[in-house]
């Protein structure tokens, strides 16, 4: 029963992403997800297995520390800030006690020195390791098959409303294939497409981060808004505006390290910054067929700050 709350489910946790900067309470998040309070506590739990309030403080640090990776032109004040603490000594407190290490060591990530017992490992069973979000050089080098990758184009999107279906097992490859076809067949039932499928999958956490059981992904189509979807399809808009595009073809397992390579090798080199830090993944052909998998990677981006 659970899932046919789903899209209630995606417009809190879409409405929770829009708005770390500031206080949330239940009450405001639940009337979001047009749902009363007390019903919202209980369906997010079942839901993302996961309480709410629990789920906000976990996104607020795991952003804070995408944005020190890549964001260097922030003060660690800022990002503070940016996700919702209300000064730089409770930020380094809530962060340290989470990841095991201060926002500085995320900044300056020094192999020799051991990350403490965090609740991330505590609570969650992961561990974290700064240098994770730091590509090393040989590693972007074997990633991008010896060369630097660089983006293929820029591309301007208006938004595209789409249809979605969330993978119950967040990345894993063989979750992910079942969610695909579900919606493909969901889709074809309801006349949204009937011949080639253009893809989006969209990966919302980050595996150096987030426990695998909680990271989310969406298998999504563009679809009418004037289409009604019954649960558990749901609808969400890839945002519009000004996109690095990169294309990829390949082995499934080197995915990864090409990520890495874009955000740790690409992005310094330029003039951007990533606008956010969920990517889209645009299939060329289909969905990996033998380990092999062809598509393009769009990442919003905005002018680096000086």
């Amino acid at each position: 029963m659970s899932e046919s709350y789903r899209p209630h489910v995606e417009r809190a946790l879409r409405y929770i992403a829009d708005h770390l900067e500031r206080p949330l309470s239940v009450a405001e998040v639940a009337k979001a997800a047009r749902l009363s309070e007390f019903h919202f506590h209980r369906i997010f739990s079942a839901v993302m297995d996961e309480a709410v309030g629990r789920y906000i403080t976990r996104k607020r640090l795991e952003v804070a520390a995408l944005r020190l990776a890549y964001e260097p032109e922030r003060s660690v004040t800022e990002i503070g800030d940016s996700c919702g603490y209300s000064s730089t000594s409770n930020f380094t407190k809530a962060f340290t006690a989470y990841f095991g290490v201060s926002p500085t060591r995320v900044r300056r990530p020094d192999p020799d020195l051991p990350v403490a017992l965090g609740k991330l490992t505590r609570s969650y069973g992961k561990q974290f390791h700064p240098l994770d979000l730091h590509a090393l050089p040989a590693r972007d080098s074997s990633a991008a098959d010896g060369n630097r990758i660089e983006p293929a184009r820029f591309e301007t999107c208006d938004g595209i409303d789409v249809a979605c279906l969330a993978s119950s097992e967040g990345y894993d490859v063989a979750t992910v294939s079942a969610t695909w076809a579900e919606l493909i067949d969901r889709a074809r039932q309801l006349g949204i497409c009937d011949g080639p499928v253009d893809a989006y999958g969209i990966a919302f956490d980050s595996p150096q981060l987030t426990a695998p059981e909680f990271c989310r992904y969406h298998a999504c189509i563009p679809c009418p808004l004037e289409q009604q979807l019954p649960a558990p399809l749901f609808r969400a808009r890839i945002p519009e505006g000004r996109y690095a595009v990169f294309v990829y073809s390949g082995d499934v397992a080197a995915v990864e390290s090409i990520y890495h390579a874009i955000y740790a090798d690409w992005f310094p080199r330029s003039s951007v910054a990533p606008d956010d830090f969920t990517a889209v993944d645009h299939y060329i052909h289909d969905w990996p067929v033998d380990g092999h998998v062809a598509f393009e990677i769009w990442i919003k981006v905005r002018a680096r700050r000086k």
